[in-house]
């Protein structure tokens, strides 16, 4: 299969495509050049490893020679994505989007060439056509679809049953996504599996309103095996633009049960690759040495070999050898030398509460030696150094 031309594009990190395979399949190999898109709201600051999957697929399509969009949700996001929510979420103001959005491109970059001279990747953003909508334009839009298809969301069916509330505006979300494929007469939008409902909607008013078929191809979202999503929703961030040495821990501090789903849908490494790997598990391999070549992998494609190199060694010094990274940072000491205001006007912390159960678990230790004591005032000094965890060091200036 990989050596068929069309793998890349069509089956290796995909999960479903519509209207199906074989008719995307035909409009490809008849040689048209498509025009696709995939739209991001910029709800938080950071690109993570799971906007790698579907930003690989973009890349993909564009080295293919297709027109490829990345569309910033800044009207979007002001209405918040009730996907995989189960309660209504808070709308950001145009300020906070309007932050979150200045780096998308920085870092998206890493993936996707903005730059090239043949077929560059464009940027648009909703808000020039979304915000121009009349109210009479609006109900027409909403008069495509009908209650009973928007009740069929599941995360709207579970929260009905549990009785917590819909807001109205949550009906609007897959409207305004739709119309983007609209406004933009796109042939093809590529998303997460969540966005489905979205991504179909829109589908369905290319097809009444510019009379045009709109393929829709969804990638299998980075997931452990209870199904728990590897993103900023669930606070497990893993960040493309970090450190060497803090990309090659995050990767390190992923589930083994999601080692070849990242391999495939996170990394270059051949499918035959992979297959190998997956027996070498099987015959009993220690899946931390797959790990670490992840991981290698990851940080080399997002900084270099040689950064993937050192933050290796650096975390075996760590780890393995239960030593001290090379780049611990520096804060100035805290006011307060209580135990639980310093971890946490440090930052090893996010609240007392927090705190108070680091140091009960023997989760603490400044130059080396565990502190388990919360309720004496610690005394620090220039070039002490506070440990929380495995991964979390401070050295104090």
């Amino acid at each position: 299969m990989a050596e068929d031309p069309l793998f890349e594009l069509l089956d290796r990190g995909v999960d479903t495509i519509y209207p199906s395979r074989k008719a995307l399949m035909d409009r490809l190999s008849s040689g048209e050049k498509l025009t696709l898109y995939l739209g991001v709201d910029p709800t938080g600051a950071l690109l993570h490893i799971g906007h790698t999957v579907v930003l690989r697929k973009l890349a993909h399509f564009q080295k293919a020679g297709h027109k490829v969009i990345l569309l910033i949700g800044d009207f979007t996001g002001r209405i918040g994505d009730p996907t995989g929510k189960d309660k209504t979420r808070v709308p950001l103001t145009s300020e906070q989007l309007a932050e979150n959005a200045k780096s998308y491109q920085e870092q998206a970059a890493k993936i996707l060439d903005f730059d090239s001279k043949e077929n560059p990747v464009e940027i648009k953003h909703n808000a020039d056509w979304l915000a121009k909508l009349t109210f009479e334009e609006i109900i027409k839009l909403a008069a495509n679809f009908t209650a009973q298809q928007m009740l069929e969301r599941d995360m709207f069916e579970s929260r009905m049953k549990e009785g917590k509330p819909i807001s109205l505006h949550e009906f609007f979300y897959p409207l305004m996504q739709g119309y983007d494929s609209v406004a933009m007469n796109v042939d093809l939008e590529i998303g997460g599996t969540d966005q489905t409902f979205n991504m179909l909607a829109g589908r369905t008013l290319q097809r009444k309103i510019n009379d045009k078929e709109k393929f829709v191809i969804t990638v299998p979202l980075l997931a452990d095996s209870n199904g728990v999503k590897i993103g900023k929703t669930t606070g497990n961030v893993i960040a493309i633009s970090g450190k060497p040495s803090n990309l090659y821990g995050g990767v390190m501090s992923l589930g083994d049960d999601v080692l070849l789903q990242t391999f495939e849908l996170c990394t270059d490494v051949a499918i035959e690759d992979i297959a190998e790997m997956k027996q070498q598990l099987e015959d009993g391999m220690n899946p931390r040495d797959i790990k670490m070549r992840l991981a290698r992998e990851i940080v080399t494609l997002y900084h270099s070999a040689e950064d993937a190199v050192a933050a290796e060694e650096d975390f075996k010094s760590v780890f393995a050898d239960k030593g001290r990274p090379k780049d611990i940072p520096t804060q100035p000491a805290p006011t307060s030398m209580a135990p639980l205001d310093v971890l946490v006007g440090l930052k090893l912390a996010k609240s007392k509460s927090e705190a108070k159960r680091l140091f009960e678990q023997n989760g603490v230790r400044i130059n080396d030696e565990i502190v388990a004591d919360w309720k004496r005032d610690l005394s620090l000094t220039s070039g002490d150094v506070i440990q929380v965890g495995k991964r979390k060091f401070v050295q104090i200036q």
